[in-house]
């Protein structure tokens, strides 16, 4: 922009952004103002919020940053109650910054072999236990000679892999690093049990097949608004016996799931009370434990070094401006996919999608000594849960194994699923 310019008045671009989310979202532009929130008012999601920053971007000829040092991506997701008119604050800043270059957000499809893949051994049906079954067989034993000792959970049939304990690495001070991801500092961690694998949609309805929900449950979990225009990716439905998976999408993530979604299954498949799922987190990863599983005891960008030496290591950049999607036509990859896979054998550790943690998001929480104790949790909270992991929607770089996040436990997302832990405590098998 010149410097004789005139720049926009603040007011004509709330209005103009207010204008682009009406559009972007599919919402009567009467019901957007300069203060709607962009999750709790609007339900943006990532896939929404990067249609949106081009949008933006090309209207008004500015770089809306995803970096340093303006880390205004991240800031969208982690400041609660974040509005349209900061939205539009950022515009007016950013003015003469030119639109950017995108090639890094589209990475498309690639044209490769399909991946490696492991069998398929999450279960459908119901998961109906004795008392017996819950105590003594809920973890079967794996063949896991040459390879960390790995289990079967009984409920769902997830893999299980066993975390040494260790004193690990957490954080990055690499170039790439935020200020929330700093300073990098050593931390010991219990041994624990993981998923290999995010929860598929299949292993998701067994759930809801086993429990007895109420519809308030539901709707905190994963039930949307009926003028939600994600209903039509919504990867699982409501038939005469029950909940299954929409046709095609049996072995993908399961998506659109809130934090408290997340944690309701996690207490079931752990056999513990999944009505607690508001209170009782013990059974998401902390963001220690995700990081450490993620890339192993040492600091790295990523599960496998310190860059994306090939293209088809993980799942990122795949969405394109513009384009829509039914639930069995997102570009993510099924669960048993060799991609983003992490020292320990485990499955999307980067990218793909989006994984909820037990940990309250704070941005200084590393800068904090409860941040080096024994098992670190940020348990203090402060309205947003975190997820860890990148997507199949969003750049490489936030597919980093030390990229920090987070959203309200309430919101849902296409491209945000989990997975869970396990305590040793209820794996007898484990010696």
């Amino acid at each position: 922009m010149a410097a004789d310019t005139p720049r926009w008045d603040l007011t004509t671009i709330e209005q103009r952004v207010c204008d682009i989310a009406a559009e972007k979202l599919c919402i009567p532009r009467h019901e957007v103002s300069p203060g709607s929130r962009l999750i709790e008012d609007l339900g943006c999601d990532s896939l929404d919020l990067i249609d949106m920053i081009m949008a933006i971007e090309e209207e008004f000829s500015v770089t809306i940053p995803s970096a340093l040092p303006n880390a205004v991506y991240k800031s969208v997701f982690t400041r609660q109650n974040y509005r349209l008119r900061d939205m539009a604050e950022i515009v007016y800043l950013q003015e003469g910054t030119g639109t950017p270059e995108r090639a890094g957000w589209f990475r498309g499809i690639t044209s490769s072999t399909v991946p490696h893949r492991i069998p398929f051994s999450q279960l459908s049906g119901v998961w109906k236990p004795d008392a017996y079954s819950l105590v003594q067989q809920l973890f079967e034993p794996l063949d896991s000679s040459g390879h960390e000792k790995s289990y079967r959970r009984r409920s769902d049939g997830m893999r299980c892999v066993l975390i040494p304990a260790a004193e690990v690495e957490i954080g990055s001070d690499d170039s790439l690093a935020a200020p929330d991801e700093t300073p990098r500092h050593r931390v010991q961690l219990d041994a624990f049990l993981i998923d290999a694998e995010p929860v598929s949609s299949t292993a998701y309805c067994r759930f809801l097949n086993s429990v007895s929900a109420s519809e308030q449950q539901l709707r905190d979990w994963f039930v949307l608004e009926p003028s939600d225009d994600r209903q039509q990716q919504m990867p699982i439905e409501h038939a005469d016996q029950g909940w299954r998976p929409v046709t095609g999408v049996e072995k993908l993530p399961m998506i659109l799931v809130s934090w408290f979604g997340a944690n309701a299954y996690a207490l079931w498949a752990n056999a513990k009370n999944w009505q607690q799922y508001r209170t009782n987190d013990r059974y998401l990863p902390t963001e220690a434990q995700w990081e450490y599983a993620a890339r192993g005891r040492r600091s790295q960008n990523y599960p496998w070094g310190e860059t994306v030496d090939t293209p088809d290591r993980m799942v990122c950049a795949q969405h394109g401006r513009g384009d829509t999607y039914q639930a069995n036509n997102l570009r993510m990859a099924a669960v048993n996919d060799c991609l983003g896979m992490s020292p320990f054998g485990l499955h999307h550790m980067a990218g793909n999608v989006w994984q909820w943690c037990r940990d309250w998001y704070d941005s200084s929480f590393y800068n904090h000594p409860e941040a080096s104790q024994v098992n670190p949790c940020n348990s203090q909270e402060t309205g947003i849960r975190s997820e860890r992991g990148g997507s199949w929607v969003g750049p490489a770089e936030l597919c980093r194994s030390s990229y920090r996040r987070g959203r309200a436990p309430h919101a849902r997302g296409r491209c945000l699923g989990f997975r869970c832990v396990s305590s040793l405590e209820d794996c007898p098998h484990r010696d």
